[in-house]
């Protein structure tokens, strides 16, 4: 007759006899705990790089909008030895000429309302121009340089006779003194639009905005950003998300740069110059 053994207490095999095994070797919950924590740190240091990395792409789709407007521009000169006139008047009316992206048309055989003009980080409107606004959107040019009005300082022409717009002079080519320090085109800055703007300039019904106005110009800058100004805080926000502070810029020789927005808008002799077709700073026609 066959006993049965049972193994002596204290031994290896009576604890393997006590100790049930795991159902389906799973996880204890503190493992589980530890396995979550590890994700959400890797998740929290991924996620920057991803933003940085997503970033990077747009900003690259940007800057070709930009080199192939800039060749558009390139031809335009070469063909009139003039850069073309941006046709706003700052008292709130349109010389009856079409602006700057209507001048590249068969250039760049693209409309302002096409992808070309638009920046794929720019979160604001693209409205093409009316009667009494002009074109809101991704791009500006350097019309004014440091001069707040119709200016022979910039690319975007002049009046030869006060206040007599059949006087209307492009800037010629020769006037440019250093084509790789003048600023040409790039991210327009943006200003702050509310919805009765927007329903009276352009008929269209729209939130409260953060938009560009086809225009890069130091002198709007320096009033929208100004302490006190209404929706001051909300353009700074809006220019930090945009190419992380950064303005794409093209230069008038073909070269762009990504200018950091404190740069690009600062007083200094040396960063003034860029602004203007005769390359001196002209602080003085800066607005007080």
């Amino acid at each position: 007759m066959n006993r049965r053994r049972f193994p002596l207490p204290g031994t290896a095999a009576a604890a393997a006899v006590r100790e049930p095994p795991r159902a389906g070797g799973g996880f204890t919950l503190i493992e589980l705990l530890v396995v979550i924590a590890v994700i959400v740190v890797l998740v929290g240091l991924l996620l920057p790089a991803l933003t940085t990395a997503k970033e990077s792409g747009r900003t690259t789709r940007c800057l070709g909008n930009l080199k192939q407007l800039s060749l558009g521009l390139g031809m335009y000169v070469d063909d009139f030895k003039a850069y073309p006139i941006y046709t706003f008047d700052q008292d709130g009316f349109l010389i009856p000429i079409s602006f700057w992206p209507d001048e590249l048309r068969p250039y760049t055989q693209h409309d302002w309302t096409n992808a070309l003009y638009r920046c794929p980080s720019y979160r604001g409107l693209t409205l093409p121009r009316t009667d009494i606004g002009d074109p809101l959107g991704s791009y500006g040019y350097n019309a004014n340089g440091t001069r707040f009005a119709f200016s022979p300082l910039g690319l975007g022409g002049y009046l030869t006779e006060p206040d007599n717009w059949d006087s209307v002079e492009p800037i010629r080519e020769a006037r440019v003194v250093q084509p790789a320090d003048m600023i040409a085109l790039g991210d327009a800055n943006l200003m702050w639009l509310i919805p009765p703007v927007l329903k009276a300039y352009y008929g269209v019904d729209g939130p409260t905005t953060y938009t560009g106005f086809s225009r890069l110009d130091i002198n709007s800058w320096l009033r929208t950003t100004a302490p006190g100004f209404g929706g001051r805080e909300g353009v700074l926000r809006a220019t930090e998300k945009r190419h992380r502070g950064r303005f794409e810029v093209v230069f008038c020789d073909g070269h762009a740069e990504g200018i950091p927005y404190p740069r690009l808008f600062e007083k200094s002799d040396a960063a003034l110059r860029r602004w203007n077709n005769d390359h001196e700073p002209h602080a003085d026609q800066l607005v007080k």
